[in-house]
């Protein structure tokens, strides 16, 4: 199923910002959900790719993706595939010079890379069906600071436009 990011939210309080972060995919023309519990490193760089905050160097991920473009490779699809232990797995699937392949990928840096290259995300149905049945053990519909919220942050803590 194909599914696009529809949000990054972050729990308020002390140390908030080392708690877990959450990035919502949402079901395209659809209006399933499925939370991903990530790192805040990881919500900070996937945040900078959707809300377009421009830094005066390439960041790990835009590095990545230009690495993929001068070697002749490019991402074709990106895929939520696992979940197992409350833990979310995913594969990038690329086309290159030397054919066909599929990396494993924290869901993170693979939804960073699909939202720089424009490749489509894919969630399992299986990993849906299995996420709705086990639910989620965030209640990121309370988490205040939004993606947005998280943009001028990092904007005004690094002084990037």
């Amino acid at each position: 199923m194909d599914v696009s990011v529809a949000g990054i939210r972050r729990p308020d309080g002390e140390d908030a910002a080392l708690k877990v972060h959450v990035v919502i995919l949402q079901e395209n023309g659809g209006s399933r959900e499925l939370p991903i519990g990530v790192l805040a490193n990881a919500a900070v760089a996937l945040t900078m790719i959707v809300e377009s905050v421009e830094m005066p160097r390439p960041m790990t991920h835009q590095f990545t993706a230009n690495l993929l473009g001068t070697a002749g490779a490019r991402v074709t699809e990106v895929r939520i595939n696992e979940l197992a232990g409350g833990t979310f797995y995913a594969s990038v699937l690329l086309d290159g010079p030397a054919g066909q392949g599929e990396v494993d990928a924290r869901p993170s840096d693979a939804l960073c890379l699909a939202c720089i290259t424009g490749a489509p995300i894919r969630v399992d149905e299986r990993v849906f069906g299995e996420s709705e049945t086990t639910g989620s053990s965030y209640e990121w519909r309370a988490y205040p600071t939004t993606e947005s919220d998280l943009a001028e942050e990092i904007r005004r803590a690094s002084g990037a436009k």
